[in-house]
């Protein structure tokens, strides 16, 4: 009488515990946050590039909102308090899937698609990529803040930011630090980890992404709103050469005052740009051995259950 029981347990148990721990990914369902910087604030020979959310698209409509391919600050010198045009009620670049192997300066035209220069003669992997669309959200002098909003009925456990890595050139650096607020709550530092490693994905010959991954110490649930704010890191050996290179010998003075590079980057000795290509949420699945022990305790139950079914029945 007893086989059946145990033979679903038994498919149970072996089911669970031949799986490994995952992870699940949370749905987003909008983020809230200012609009990239481009040629605005761009200002080599080469210049052109905007690195806005072009593709970024509110919930029920199916073409991007008017405001995605606008620059977030109309300022030659953007700050964090100038920002005009704000993405809201939407989605788009961050939460596509889309996770960006190849340096942002390849990956980026004026009208958010790939215009890179190499044909695929020269370059079958990075000519492939032109008039696909581009894959960073940049900002230039800022430290941004998302409001990501997550469908409910998870717990998350780990995040994870893709982003363009030091060493990357032209002024570009990783983040140096994330904060964190769940709803209007400022999270401590000690409430979570926050470590940053090398990112190729299916490009080998990229070194150019690196992942920021944020371990919370506690799950938290998904109906929370999750705010990042991203902020710059220390200024890397192109910006002290970039200092040096546009200083006049003669008299001192620093000549690309257009780009405010300066005031807003050589002063607080910080990189200027920010490139930010995926943002995941993750779910903790619990271990196997979690799932034992609860189908351990269910199977319990039920022998008990069984037990008393077969002693009412003999006492009858």
């Amino acid at each position: 009488m007893l086989r059946r029981p145990f033979s679903i347990a038994a498919f149970l148990v072996s089911a669970f515990a031949s799986s490994a721990a995952s992870a699940g990914l949370v749905t987003v369902t909008s983020y809230d946050m200012p609009n990239g910087n481009g040629a605005a604030q761009y200002t080599t020979p080469t210049g052109g590039q905007n690195y806005f959310d072009f593709t970024y698209t509110k919930t029920g409509q199916s073409t991007p909102a008017a405001n995605a391919g606008l620059n977030g600050s109309p300022n030659s010198v953007p700050n964090n308090s100038n920002a005009t045009n704000i993405l809201t009620g939407g989605t788009g670049k961050l939460t596509d899937g889309v996770k960006a192997t190849d340096n942002f300066s390849l990956v980026s035209g004026s009208d958010g698609t790939i215009s890179n220069g190499w044909t695929t003669a020269a370059s079958p992997y990075y000519g492939s990529l032109n008039g696909q669309a581009s894959q960073y959200v940049g900002w230039k002098y800022q430290d941004p803040t998302i409001v990501f909003h997550l469908a409910s009925g998870s717990m998350v456990s780990q995040i994870n930011l893709y982003v363009a890595a030091d060493g990357s050139g032209g002024l570009v650096g990783a983040p140096g630090n994330v904060a964190l607020t769940i709803g209007s709550m400022l999270l401590d530092p000690s409430q979570y980890t926050q470590v940053i490693s090398p990112y190729t994905g299916d490009n080998p010959y990229s070194s150019s992404t690196a992942l920021i991954t944020i371990t919370l110490n506690q799950a938290i649930s998904s109906s929370e709103l999750f705010a990042l704010q991203l902020f710059r890191g220390p200024l890397l050996q192109d910006g002290y050469d970039y200092e040096q290179q546009y200083r006049d010998p003669n008299t001192n003075e620093f000549n690309d005052p257009l780009s405010g590079f300066l005031e807003n980057a050589w002063d607080p000795k910080l990189e200027p740009w920010i490139m930010l290509s995926e943002v995941e949420f993750l779910a903790a699945v619990p271990e196997p051995s979690t799932w034992l022990m609860m189908i351990a305790g269910f199977l319990g139950m039920g022998v008990l259950a069984f037990r008393r079914r077969q002693h009412f029945a003999a006492a009858r």
